[in-house]
């Protein structure tokens, strides 16, 4: 069988006065296995018959007929089936006789000798014959598209000689299209406004897309305004050919401009509705179709994909030559994405019935899951028909992001606000526990031996107490509400002050590797914070790798952009230290990570954690002003960045040291301390102890009642003890305006939910905070360094 045979049944027309000649091409036919008919004849009459009346897929001619010759045969051929493929069948046609047959018209020649080739040459002719046909409908629908267009298209060669304009030229310039090919520009536009323009035109043939404003001729002597935009002609080797033009009618624009301002929105969306319906040209617009950031995808009526951009191609991976033809809705856009095949199929159906339609869809590409806004429109042509349809997408996945990163944000925030609540309260309750059980201890004790049982008791009593606080603490650090004292810090310094204690907690298993950056910028920040911080993500590191592993702790700076900002919301974007812990460790399903941070969330077995360790870290980055970021892969590691704004303050030389407690002071005589607690509980135990310390105490329910004590004449206060949350007025504002009225009084403040330690200005920076739960000693401590001079 021939090569390439053709499965349908092929219709000769043999051009032969010889029978026998006849008889041999049609065994050849027939041994080559082609289905085919033959109709025969030898005179002008009978071919010119035959072509006016029937349709022939091929013609078979001799050189030489009696009364007639292959030359005027081929000349008939021409004129009457110019689409038909002409083959010669002779033996007396010398290789010069076929070169000329070729050149003016012939698809090919065989010699009667050697008829075996004649099988494949009539397979080839034809399928080049049905190539060439299908070339003149898409050069015939390219004009179709672009004569619809109110634009002025065309295609310049390098010497801006016309190779194609659209039916808008005659509108514009009164001249046919078919006469403007093979002009110059200079010789439409004019002289002068082809110098005007010859700067972008010189850009466009150096590879650069251009767009312009300019003042276009037009017939009856008027000027125009157009918008030009100009886009290379680039071939495969990287050689600029020539380039495309569009030219707009911008003259109502101009003129309007002013009136139309209010209107501004509605004229976008039809520039858009242009310019989306500009992208729909084939061929010879290919250019701007491909610099669409969106993607776009011209089908058949029927779903077969015609073309697409280089953006929507990027999505999956593939050329143009392995997606055109296929169904859209099978391609590998959809393919990958239960459901989105029906959805997709549906629309394009609905769109080549003239129902455009809109669907947000995700999808699960070669290139990842991926969320798009899906609109399908019908393509009409100047007279209404619907030839086609456009797909368009438009990427939501970073939107998508920032919207699942905000709510989740709002939702740690609201948790945040609800744990804080609650450990306010609950330091209340621990600080009038701790400070009765010390006192019964202190009771105790002076029995001797015989409340030994009982001072164990206590001490249990007490330690319980301690770890009770120590998770509201935790509590506190994650609704960002704990007293931080923040310093200058040195992040290399201080993790590799942590070496030796990371090292015992990781143990033998875990190799530890700290990274750090020579040129590391300050950071203010609590240094105790920091440690306790980075200890829990290393413990928590080690219990992910229960056979050994690697733990990396990096320091380094960082310049957050706006493309880090954009999926992460309420991360700003700027200059920070970071501190990044990764292990080689299981990893975090998405699941876990989303829920990773919430207070008491743990993956870890009963009696193994709190999960009050990554939410305190979380609190305690927020807290300072900076962020938590993560990422994890399951099987290969996790790692988690604390972020750190940058501090203009200088690298501090060595590591700050806590000022030691002023041992043996006591208090002076006749101190008064002003005790403003709205917890009636807390404040009858405060009250009480600092009495048994041997101070003069005054008390007040809230910071009006304190106040009011102070603007007595007969009332000296040393001290102002006050409580920071509080109904009405805050100890914020209670110590401001005591202090306005007594400069040289000395403030003290606590609280287990310190809010608002930002907005307090000065006062909230110089002062001390003692935390509530507190014992008798913390509290005793206190008073004596808050009163020291």
């Amino acid at each position: 069988m021939a090569e390439g045979a053709l499965p349908r049944t092929i219709r000769i027309l043999m051009v032969e006065d010889s029978a026998l000649d006849a008889e041999l091409i049609t065994a050849q036919l027939e041994r080559a296995g082609l289905s085919f008919s033959t109709e025969r004849t030898w005179s002008h009459e009978g071919m010119c018959e035959a072509l006016q009346q029937r349709s022939f897929d091929v013609i078979l001619a001799d050189h030489v007929l009696p009364g007639f010759d292959g030359d005027t045969a081929l000349t008939l051929a021409c004129e009457l089936a110019p689409l038909t493929p002409f083959i010669f069948v002779s033996g007396t046609l010398t290789e010069e006789l076929a070169v000329q047959a070729l050149k003016r018209g012939a698809r090919d020649y065989v010699v009667k000798s050697r008829l075996q080739r004649l099988p494949d040459a009539v397979v080839r002719a034809i399928a080049e014959s049905e190539e060439r046909q299908k070339l003149v409908r898409v050069e015939q629908r390219l004009k179709l598209i672009t004569d619809s267009l109110p634009a002025l298209i065309s295609h310049l060669d390098r010497e801006h000689r016309y190779q194609f304009v659209n039916q808008a030229y005659q509108d514009w310039y009164g001249h046919a299209p078919e006469t403007v090919i093979g002009k110059r520009a200079g010789e439409m536009i004019g002289q002068p406004s082809m110098d005007d323009v010859q700067p972008y035109l010189d850009r466009a043939l150096q590879g650069e897309r251009v767009s312009f404003e300019t003042s276009m001729p037009k017939r009856g002597g008027t000027t125009r305004h157009a918008q030009v935009d100009l886009v290379p002609e680039i071939s495969g080797s990287g050689e600029v050919l020539g380039y495309y033009a569009m030219a707009r009618d911008i003259t109502e624009l101009k003129q309007a401009q002013a009136a139309l301002r209010a209107n501004n929105a509605a004229l976008e969306r039809q520039v858009d509705e242009r310019t989306s319906a500009l992208h729909q040209s084939d061929s010879r617009l290919q250019a701007l179709f491909e610099s669409s950031f969106q993607h776009q995808t011209l089908l058949s009526t029927d779903g077969h994909i015609i073309d697409t951009n280089s953006a929507s191609l990027s999505a999956i991976l593939a050329s143009k030559a392995e997606v055109r033809g296929q169904l859209f809705y099978e391609s590998a856009w959809f393919a990958g994405t239960e459901g989105a095949p029906r959805v997709v199929c549906e629309a394009v159906l609905q769109a080549a019935a003239g129902k455009p339609s809109r669907h947000e869809l995700e999808l699960q590409l070669p290139t990842g899951k991926r969320n798009f806004e899906f609109s399908f429109r019908p393509l009409q042509d100047h007279q209404g028909h619907i030839t086609a349809v456009v797909s368009e997408a438009s990427e939501t996945t970073a939107r998508r992001q920032a919207e699942a990163a905000l709510r989740q944000s709002q939702k740690i925030e609201a948790v945040g606000q609800l744990t804080g609540g609650i450990a306010h309260d609950f330091n209340n309750i621990l600080t009038v526990v701790a400070g009765n059980v010390e006192y019964a201890k202190m009771l105790t004790e002076r029995l001797g031996d015989v409340a030994e049982g009982s001072s164990r008791a206590l001490d249990n009593a007490l330690k319980g107490v301690m770890r009770a606080a120590n998770v509201t603490q935790r509590l506190l650090a994650f609704s960002r509400r704990q007293p931080l004292k923040n310093l200058p810090v040195d992040l290399n310094a201080q993790v590799d002050g942590m070496r030796d204690m990371l090292q015992r907690s990781l143990g033998e298993l875990v190799q530890l590797e700290v990274v750090n950056s020579p040129d590391i910028w300050c950071v203010e920040i609590d240094p105790s914070q920091l440690e306790a911080s980075v200890l829990n993500l290393a413990v928590n590191a080690r219990d992910a790798m229960p056979h050994g592993g690697r733990l990396t702790i990096e320091v380094d700076n960082v310049h957050l952009d706006d493309d880090v900002t954009t999926r992460h919301p309420d991360v700003r974007p700027g200059q920070y230290a970071m501190v990044r812990v990764k292990d080689s460790g299981t990893g975090m399903s998405a699941e876990t990570m989303a829920r990773v941070f919430e207070p008491f969330f743990t993956t870890k077995e009963v009696g193994r954690g709190t999960g009050l360790g990554l939410s305190m870290v979380y609190g305690f980055a927020k807290q300072s002003g900076g962020h938590v970021l993560m990422d994890s892969v399951e099987g290969v590691g996790t790692s988690i960045t604390l972020l750190f704004p940058r501090s203009t303050a200088p690298l501090p030389t060595d590591r700050p040291v806590e000022a030691s407690a002023l041992g043996g002071y006591e208090p002076l005589p006749e101190t008064t301390v002003l005790v403003a607690e709205d917890n009636d509980d807390v404040r009858a135990y405060t009250v009480d102890t600092l009495r048994q310390l041997g101070y003069r105490v005054l008390e007040a329910h809230d910071g009006e009642s304190a106040m009011r004590l102070l603007e007595r004449h007969d009332v000296s206060v040393n001290l102002l003890f006050s409580d920071i949350v509080m109904p009405g007025m805050s100890g914020w504002e209670l110590a401001k305006r005591a202090l306005q009225q007594e400069p040289e009084l000395k403030v003290l403040f606590t609280s287990g939910y310190p809010r608002d330690i930002d907005a307090s200005g000065a006062i909230g920076r110089q002062s001390t905070i003692l935390a509530k739960p507190f014992t008798r000693s913390d509290l005793a401590g206190a008073i004596r360094s808050a009163l020291a001079p």
